[in-house]
């Protein structure tokens, strides 16, 4: 997707790896306090007073231009929450375009039906039986990574 972007935008980008969680918000912190590495674009996420600062020291550029050229994109947003738009804006403009929008694919847990079927399981109904789903993946997955240390010895 990388190589696709930058063929067809002419484009030269770099992909920082962020820390862990925890360690995330730091490193975003200190790459926008540094002019020489401050990124162009940045996944944020809770990180309110941060951004808050960065949009009155006028680090930020504000997107609403682009919100009513490309309305596609404010459609494609209220048609999944209307209020997603109004949580984007400030006072005066927008700084942010929204990211983890709730659909159907997002955040949803998903179950392969073929994976249960070879195992002979049912589709789970409770707590408890999704558990055990979770037991018998976790021990295939084990099962599988002795397998490549083993093949790859």
């Amino acid at each position: 997707m990388q190589e696709w972007t930058e063929d067809r935008c002419n484009l030269d980008i770099d992909i920082i790896a962020l820390p862990g969680w925890s360690d995330a918000t730091s490193k975003i912190s200190l790459l926008m306090g540094d002019e020489t590495q401050r990124p162009d674009i940045i996944w944020w996420w809770n990180m309110e007073a941060d951004y808050t600062k960065w949009v009155d020291a006028g680090l930020l550029m504000d997107v609403s231009p682009y919100m009513k050229k490309y309305t596609n994109m404010v459609d494609y947003y209220n048609s999944v929450d209307p209020g997603v738009m109004f949580y984007a804006s400030g006072d005066n403009g927008i700084y942010r375009i929204p990211g983890d929008v709730a659909e159907p694919a997002c955040e949803t847990l998903w179950i392969r039906k073929d994976w249960l079927d070879n195992l002979g399981l049912a589709v789970p109904t409770t707590l408890d039986e999704l558990d055990e789903l979770k037991e018998i993946h976790g021990k295939q997955v084990e099962d599988y990574q002795k397998y490549l240390e083993e093949y790859n010895k």
